[in-house]
């Protein structure tokens, strides 16, 4: 055998992460997650020790290895992808495509099987140069070209699934991604110096063999150890958020968002969000606390269109109002390619009752889940054609308001996922338009569910105590809009939100410059300490909330102590 230093190092470090990835890949077999992180490392571990058993010339002592060869070099990118898709909550996406990621592994693995037999027959179909060719030139330019395509575009799933999640979220979002993301422009890297290395080989005559490729594998290894602790870091982060997202489902009755809900939705579709996937609370919330402020039909149709498309990731969304006096649905919001500016449809069509499937929907008072539209001799062709359609009626008190609608590309694309929020969307929807023909709205009160989670978590948590707290971060953690936040904390504390955040800070100071733990500490540190971000800001707030300044109130308690 050739043993060197390098083909030791390579095989040194890179035997017990393969051993780790394994003993993570079993342990963790039934979490999707784990089971297709952890396989892409080993395997992709095990494409570079088998080139390491070829280099050490085991293989050429013990021939019948190479039986067990496998191209896993065009497997791990297929698992690396069905990775980002789990991540990112769609897993049903690659399952629909699934067979498109695994083709390349099939199509290499029956040239594999096809070259081991030929060898068997002492190379009756192909000669050995012509085998060993496919092997060295084929088999490396496909499975670089594979990798390389595969990272870019993961990285742009990643980046859709971003957009897709609409503004409030975002920055939560991008600290769910920003690790992968980063991961993925690593293995573009890494692929462009394996590229490289193969341009050199075939330019600089001093390069051959193996010894180019030991840095390279070195650091792909790197990568490898790399992927390992920060993917096992946000696997327990991500069985962190299902674990507290069971005990809050299991906790349903005593949950802020939900009891706000039950103002709007009977028992039965409570139950429906209770039993579906988690997140589903989080949007009709948001949904809920988005449309209080609206105070006519034009603000909430084009309202509910809008956060269809930034929460539900739909192509287009296109709500229809009923014109009882000329029989008619009308097209009054859209957001995607119907939207022509600003609160503008383009090219506004109008559907008589019963006709296609929006008026079929309209008259039945059904909603209609479309797969295939090409089948369906209903369908209105409005902007562009589409494949398949989603559409749900508007009803309030037995009366038809309109349409919710959205078409897709994508055959198959709707689920029943997407049917339930609709349901429950256009639940929302028709209640907030038929209080607006009322004039019957909720009003603001002490018991509102989400001012006193609010005041709950400001309590217990006191997150006043970050000096970067923003509105947006607020109505992130209540899964509200941000202006209900706003509307929240002007009408029941009679402030802005600056002042109602200022004045938990001056308690916290209060509190703080009488302990005699802190006697030690400055004025300023205090209030650093507190949350505010300058002296100047502590200062002025203090004064205004105490009629004190700090300094003042300390000697003043020190004196009645």
């Amino acid at each position: 055998m050739t043993w060197n230093l390098y083909n030791s190092i390579i095989l040194g470090i890179g035997t017990p992460l393969a051993m780790l990835s394994a003993y993570r890949m079993l342990l963790g077999w039934k979490r999707p997650l784990h089971r297709y992180l952890f396989a892409f490392i080993l395997l992709s571990l095990v494409v570079i020790l088998q080139v390491i058993l070829i280099d050490i010339g085991l293989t050429k002592a013990y021939p019948l290895l190479l039986l067990f060869y496998m191209p896993f070099q065009f497997l791990c990118p297929a698992l690396f992808t069905a990775f980002a898709y789990t991540y990112t909550d769609q897993l049903h996406l690659f399952k629909k495509y699934k067979w498109y990621f695994f083709a390349p592994f099939i199509i290499f693995f029956g040239l594999y099987s096809f070259l081991k037999v030929n060898v068997i027959n002492g190379y009756a179909w192909i000669s050995a140069q012509t085998a060993a060719h496919i092997g060295a030139e084929w088999d490396e330019n496909s499975a670089l070209t594979l990798s390389l395509l595969a990272a870019l575009w993961n990285y742009r799933l990643l980046k859709n699934y971003e957009r897709g999640m609409g503004n409030l979220p975002h920055q939560v979002v991008l600290r769910k991604t920003k690790w992968l993301k980063t991961m993925y422009l690593v293995m573009v890297v890494l692929s462009l110096l394996w590229l490289g290395v193969i341009i050199g080989i075939k330019l600089i005559d001093s390069w051959s063999g193996h010894g180019p490729y030991y840095p390279l594998w070195g650091l792909f290894i790197v990568f490898y150890y790399l992927l390992f602790f920060m993917g096992n870091r946000h696997l327990r982060m991500v069985h962190k958020e299902k674990e507290s997202q069971r005990k809050t489902l299991e906790s349903f009755q005593h949950n802020f968002q939900v009891t706000a809900l039950q103002k709007v939705f009977n028992e039965t579709e409570m139950l429906s969000i209770q039993e579906s996937q988690s997140d589903v609370n989080e949007i009709l919330s948001y949904f809920a606390t988005s449309l209080f402020d609206k105070k006519n039909e034009d603000e909430v149709v084009w309202d509910i269109t809008k956060n269809c498309i930034s929460k539900l990731g739909l192509e287009d969304c296109v709500l229809y109002i009923w014109n009882d006096a000329k029989g008619i649905l009308q097209q009054k919001a859209a957001h995607g390619e119907k939207e022509f500016a600003n609160r503008k449809i383009l090219s506004p069509i109008e559907i008589p009752l019963g006709k296609g499937i929006v008026g079929s929907v309209a008259q039945n008072q059904k909603w209609e889940l479309v797969n295939n539209l090409d089948d369906d001799v209903r369908y209105i062709e409005d902007d562009k054609k589409r494949s398949s359609e989603l559409a749900v009626p508007l009803v309030y008190e037995n009366r038809l308001l309109g349409v919710l609608d959205s078409e897709n590309s994508e055959k198959n694309f709707f689920n029943e996922r997407h049917l339930l929020l609709f349901q429950l969307i256009a639940k929302l929807t028709s209640t907030k338009l038929g209080q607006l023909v009322n004039q019957n709205t909720f009003e603001l009160t002490d018991d509102n569910t989400h001012y006193q989670a609010l005041l709950h978590w400001f309590a217990e948590d006191k997150p006043y105590l970050n000096p970067y707290l923003s509105l947006t971060t607020v109505s992130q953690h209540l899964n509200i809009s941000g202006g209900y936040l706003s509307q929240i904390v002007n009408k029941l504390e009679e402030t802005n939100f600056s002042e109602f955040l200022n004045k938990h800070r001056v308690e916290e100071a209060k509190q703080i410059l009488v302990n005699p733990n802190y006697s030690c500490y400055t004025i300023v540190s205090i209030g650093l300490e507190s949350g505010f971000n300058s002296k100047s800001a502590f200062y002025t707030a203090f004064k205004k909330h105490t009629g004190q300044t700090p300094s003042g109130f300390r000697q003043r308690h020190l004196i009645l102590s």
